[in-house]
């Protein structure tokens, strides 16, 4: 099976699975204060599987795919696996509203603003991570990561531009 059909695979049943069941707290990981990191990461994970099959810009589609990997990439870092920990309520109520909204340039701008949103909690999040935390390999991640958000951050908001 290609990538492409194991990718849509999950994706479909990504898209089928109640939002409300992701408004629930991880499951705590031997560092608590991992959780945060996993909560926000999961929710640009979702959105992004999300914004590959229903965004019609290629700049968005672009991003999602890129955000995808790299939220993939921090979940093993952090000793988890991606999207498996659920996500805040407030993060849960975006997703429903963008699974409801159909696919065109109202999504786009829909979930190139709750990326926005999410990086900037998430450049909080790593930056305290980076200095205070006790998991060598999560630690590197988060160091990594704070500028890796700077630089989606400004991609984000070009793309934003030109959806505006």
């Amino acid at each position: 099976m290609n990538r492409r059909h194991v990718f849509a695979a999950g994706a479909a049943v990504a898209a089928a699975m109640p939002f409300a069941s992701f408004a629930q707290t991880a499951a705590a990981p031997a560092d608590p204060a991992k959780q945060p990191a996993l909560l926000g990461g999961n929710f640009a994970l979702l959105s992004s599987r999300m914004a590959v099959e229903k965004a019609t810009n290629a700049s968005v589609k672009t991003f999602a795919t890129m955000e995808i990997a790299e939220q993939e990439a921090v979940a093993m870092a952090f000793g988890a696996e991606a999207g498996a920990g659920g996500v805040s309520e407030k993060h849960a109520a975006v997703l429903k509203e963008l699974e409801a909204a159909p696919a065109g340039p109202a999504f786009d701008m829909m979930y190139v603003d709750g990326q926005i949103t999410g990086h900037e909690e998430l450049h909080k999040i790593h930056a305290a991570y980076a200095k205070n935390g006790s998991d060598p390999m999560a630690r590197g991640a988060s160091i990594v990561g704070v500028p890796s958000i700077e630089t989606h951050l400004a991609m984000l908001r070009g793309i934003k531009q030109s959806l505006a």
